[in-house]
């Protein structure tokens, strides 16, 4: 049985998975440190996955993408301390021959990838991937190639750069206000980044699906903030909270060598 562990490094949270097959029977999301040595990414991994159904020993396969270069090797080398398989990291070189049509395929991040994998591997020969994280990301596959996409500051990144820049406001918890307009500075707020937000990201996969010709691309929400966001609009069709970690699992099992 193909056991493999999978890890996704974003800049604010890691997501650690394990797959049995095709079946994830552990997952774990921790905050990524900016800074960290191998010891201490190899005691917090090694507990996680001890104190989890899969026996370190039973992990055949291991995977890694990473946003953040610092931190990659540590986590190569943490997991290299206590478990066996030799670890793969997604890059442009072992992506499944997936083409990438990008002026420089060195510089798509590898969670970029992977998502294009995964749907690929789902079936799909034209949709995107919308990872809304630290990062909002859509990543488009047309044609079974990864076409490029978009970049724009998430909702906790635009809250963070707000809330710092203008001393006045207060820093708030994200939940939905009642109404558009409020009557209070917290839910103006909320209302300027949440609403604002889901229009932006209703305008932007407008303006992608008119460059694709179509207005029937399935459209697959990812990462921490999706189904807060889903809830709202009809503009995300699908939701795969593993979708990330499934294109590592790919690479890890079949990932071909440059």
């Amino acid at each position: 049985m193909n056991i493999v562990l999978c890890v996704d490094i974003g800049n604010s949270h890691t997501v650690m998975g394990i797959y049995e097959e095709s079946r994830i029977v552990e997952h774990w999301r921790i905050t990524t440190p900016r800074i960290a040595t191998s010891d201490e990414i190899y005691l917090r991994a090694q507990a996680l996955i001890q104190a989890s159904s899969v026996s370190p020993a039973k992990i055949t396969h291991i995977g890694i993408a990473s946003v953040v270069p610092s931190l990659e090797r540590v986590w190569v080398k943490a997991l290299n301390k206590f478990l066996a398989p030799q670890v793969e990291v997604l890059s442009e070189q072992n992506c499944l021959g997936l083409p990438i049509d990008y002026e420089t395929p060195s510089a798509v991040g590898s969670d970029r990838l992977a998502n294009a994998i995964a749907l690929k591997h789902e079936g799909y020969e034209t949709a995107i991937a919308l990872d809304l994280g630290t990062a909002t990301t859509f990543d488009i596959l047309e044609n079974g190639r990864f076409r490029g996409g978009v970049i724009l500051p998430g909702i906790s990144s635009s809250l963070e750069v707000l809330t710092e820049k203008a001393i006045r406001l207060p820093e708030i918890s994200i939940e939905w206000p009642e109404n558009f307009i409020a009557q209070n500075t917290e839910d103006a707020i909320r209302s300027g980044i949440l609403f604002g937000f889901l229009g932006q990201l209703e305008y932007v996969l407008n303006g992608i699906q008119k460059e694709l010709g179509t207005e029937k691309v399935p459209v697959v929400a990812t990462g921490g903030w999706a189904t807060m966001l889903g809830e709202r609009t009809p503009a995300l069709n699908h939701f795969d909270p593993f979708l990330t970690i499934k294109g590592i699992q790919l690479v890890a099992l079949q990932g071909e060598k440059p």
